[in-house]
């Protein structure tokens, strides 16, 4: 499994030591690749376009899936029993799970991982919730996942999807987004291996105290979009945004360690847990960037706070074996939780 459970300065360390023997560029020929995108966006039409969530899990779910999810158990039918009994506790709030509705924005694979980006409505009066989920292949099934979720603003609902499907209404008009994406397919004449190098040096020369206005200078395009509605937009607006935040988080000592990174064409995502001295469970973190020309054009993130619980027993964003976060239970969530 790709997993890069290092800090981000000692990455671009790692990436300078293999730069004498850099990988060959990605080819639509990759036979894991393509058996990988192809599996990706079938499951993707089925549950997100044709709502057949029945058939999507059980085609695409390995009976013994692990699952990351806190909300989930392990093993292929654990979606389906948390979605049956969320319903029934909320039915105000959740429609059943074939009347949802989702606008996918991304959908990318590298080899035996692959991951959608999607913006999700369990009903009509739902702003959503933007989702990154991420799972591990093996024999054609889904064999572990990760998602990363975080509730849509209402304010900042149309900065999320690329302009498109930002409301309950306008994503039921929005068509098929398996089949187009609605952030754009990634481009197969980018060069994965060097996109994945530019990125995680630019994080990791973000995170140098002192570094970070280099940072966007030197990796990010003079007309750099920012697409997190939080954030003020273009390169200054990133400086303006992080720069007075520096020195709190170094003291701090907030520590970035990534976990996944997905490379596929002109698009990178990188999957990561922060945590510090005043948060020690942390949050799990997605970046999706766009690089073109040599530089990074796009940036789309999503945040969610670990919770104290884990039902599976999993860490948040780590391995099967890695140890729950500091101050997290192997327990259902409580009601004030949920």
């Amino acid at each position: 499994m790709a997993r890069y459970s290092i800090p981000l300065a000692a990455a671009a360390l790692i990436l300078a030591a293999c730069a004498a023997k850099p990988a060959p560029a990605p080819t639509e020929g990759d036979p894991q690749t393509a058996a990988s995108r192809a599996a990706i966006t079938d499951y993707a039409r089925l549950l997100m376009v044709e709502h057949k969530p029945g058939e999507a899990f059980g085609k695409y779910y390995a009976d013994l899936l692990i699952q990351h999810d806190p909300w989930i158990g392990d093993g292929g039918k654990g979606d389906v029993s948390f979605l049956k009994k969320r319903r029934e506790e909320n039915p105000g709030k959740y429609d059943a799970t074939e009347q949802y509705i989702t606008v996918i924005h991304n959908i990318l694979a590298d080899g035996n991982l692959v991951a959608i980006k999607s913006h999700v409505f369990t009903n009509p009066k739902d702003h959503g919730r933007e989702f990154t989920d991420i799972w591990r292949m093996q024999n054609g099934k889904f064999a572990e996942h990760w998602d990363v979720i975080q509730p849509i603003a209402a304010d900042y609902a149309s900065s999320v999807g690329c302009g498109v499907g930002g409301t309950y209404e306008a994503a039921k008009q929005a068509g098929d987004t398996s089949a187009k994406p609605v952030c754009g397919k990634p481009d197969p004449k980018g060069d994965k291996a060097a996109n994945k190098r530019l990125v995680l040096d630019y994080m990791a020369m973000g995170y140098k105290p002192g570094k970070l206005a280099d940072a966007i200078e030197t990796y990010l395009a003079p007309d750099f979009v920012q697409h997190s509605g939080h954030i003020p937009p273009g390169r200054q607006g990133l400086i303006d945004y992080m720069q007075p935040k520096m020195a709190a988080r170094l003291a701090d000592h907030r520590t970035s360690k990534v976990q996944h990174v997905i490379a596929d064409g002109d698009l990178v995502l990188v999957h990561r847990l922060v945590t510090s001295d005043s948060d020690k469970r942390g949050a799990a973190y997605i970046d999706l960037f766009r690089v073109r020309n040599g530089k990074i054009t796009d940036h789309w993130d999503i945040v969610q706070p670990t919770p104290a619980f884990s039902v599976s027993g999993r860490s948040m964003t780590g391995g099967p074996d890695d140890p729950l976060e500091p101050g997290r239970q192997h327990r259902a969530p409580r009601a004030d939780e949920t």
